[in-house]
C-alpha cells in the first residue's frame, strides 16, 4: 500500500509540474525570433505575388508552420505581436497581405473591426457586400494554398529558413474574415452563389484557430457547414465581440456550437471586443492578448506539436482555473 500510495503521489507530482510548465504559455518564450518583412512569394506561371511577413526561431528546428489570416482590409502587421510569440516557442509564422484593398492603419485590420463595432450604414455594395464575394473568397483561400505550395521554395528565397519548417504539422490561424478563411481551408463548407456547400478543404492542414469567427447566415454559412470539420478547433471570441451585422457573441460562438464533437475548444475572453485580440494599440493593456498568447499557445503546442501535458492541461480546467474572471473554457 505504501509503494502505491508513493507511486501515485510521484505521478500526480509530475503532472502537476507539466500542468504548470503550461501556465507560462503567455510570457515570451526562449527562442531569439528572426523577422522576414519583405517578401513576396509568386506562384508558378508568375500571375500572382503575394507579400508575406514571417517570423521563425533563430535557431533549431524543424518546427510546426502557422499560417496567419488577417482581416478584411488588413494586411501582414496584423497580430504581429501574437506571431512573435508564436515562434518564441517553437513555430515558423507567416503573415501574408490579401490585398483585400482597403488598406491599413498602425498594423489594424481597421475597416472590418471598426464597421463591426459600428453595424450601421451596410448595403449589399458596402463592407458585407466585400465579405460575401465568392471571388474574394477563393482569392483568400487561394493565398494560403499558394504558401503551402511554396514550402520547399522558401529556403532558397530566406536561407535561414533551411531545415526550419516541418511540413507535415500545419495549422492555419486567422481574425474575423481571416477567421471565415481559416474555417474553410480546414473543412467547413460554405454556400457561394449558386454552389452548395462549397468545400477548399486542404488535407495538409493539421488543425485551425479561427479568431472572432461568423456565425450562420452570412457568407454562406448554415448550420449544416460544420458538420465534416473533423480537424481541431478552438475558436476564440469576447463577450464585447460584435458581427458586421451588429450580431452579438452568442453568434460568435456559433462555429463550436454547430462543430462535431472531437478536439474543440470554444474560448470566450471577458470585455474583449472585435479590436482586442491581437495586440495592436487598441488592445495594450487591457490583457486579452495576454489570455489570447495563453489560449493559443498551448493548443498549438496540443495539436501541432502532440504534447500530452498541453492537451491534458487544455482538458483539465486548470487554464479557465487560473484564467479565473479572465475568460471561459467550454471543450467537446
Amino acid at each position: 500500500m505504501f509503494r502505491l500510495l508513493t507511486l501515485l503521489i510521484a505521478i500526480g507530482g509530475g503532472l502537476s509540474s507539466s500542468l504548470a510548465g503550461e501556465s507560462s504559455r503567455s510570457q515570451d518564450g526562449s527562442l531569439a525570433v528572426e523577422v522576414v518583412d519583405t517578401l513576396s512569394i509568386k506562384d508558378g506561371r508568375g500571375t500572382k505575388e503575394l507579400a508575406v511577413k514571417i517570423y521563425y526561431p533563430r535557431t533549431g528546428g524543424p518546427y510546426p508552420l502557422i499560417v496567419f489570416s488577417h482581416g478584411f482590409g488588413g494586411d501582414k502587421e496584423a497580430f504581429g505581436p501574437v506571431g512573435k510569440h508564436w515562434a518564441s516557442h517553437g513555430y515558423v509564422v507567416i503573415h501574408p497581405s490579401h490585398g483585400d484593398g482597403l488598406g491599413r492603419t498602425r498594423g489594424e485590420p481597421q475597416s472590418e473591426s471598426e464597421d463591426a463595432e459600428k453595424p450601421r450604414g451596410r448595403g449589399r455594395g458596402g463592407l458585407l457586400g466585400g465579405l460575401n464575394d465568392p471571388n474574394k473568397i477563393s482569392a483568400r483561400v487561394a493565398d494560403l494554398v499558394l504558401i503551402l505550395d511554396s514550402l520547399n521554395e522558401l529556403p532558397n528565397l530566406v536561407p535561414g529558413l533551411k531545415n526550419k519548417i516541418d511540413p507535415n504539422s500545419i495549422g492555419v490561424a486567422g481574425h474575423s474574415f481571416g477567421a471565415y478563411t481559416a474555417m474553410l481551408i480546414g473543412g467547413v463548407t460554405a454556400d457561394l452563389g449558386q454552389e452548395k456547400g462549397k468545400s477548399f478543404l486542404d488535407k495538409r492542414v493539421k488543425c485551425i484557430l479561427p479568431i472572432s469567427a461568423q456565425g450562420t447566415g452570412q457568407q454562406g454559412l448554415t448550420d449544416r457547414s460544420w458538420d465534416g470539420l473533423r480537424l481541431p478547433m478552438m475558436t476564440i471570441t469576447g463577450t464585447r465581440d460584435r458581427g458586421v451585422g451588429g450580431q452579438g457573441v452568442d453568434w460568435k460562438k456559433e462555429p463550436y456550437k454547430y462543430s462535431p464533437a472531437g478536439d474543440k475548444y470554444l474560448v470566450v475572453i471577458e470585455g474583449a471586443n472585435h479590436l482586442s485580440f491581437g495586440g495592436g494599440l487598441r488592445a495594450r493593456g487591457d490583457g486579452v492578448t495576454e489570455v489570447v498568447k495563453r489560449c493559443t499557445t498551448s493548443y498549438w503546442d496540443a495539436y501541432l506539436k502532440d504534447s500530452k501535458a498541453a492537451k491534458e492541461y487544455l482538458k483539465s480546467g486548470r487554464l479557465e482555473q487560473e484564467l479565473a474572471g479572465k475568460c471561459t473554457l467550454e471543450q467537446k
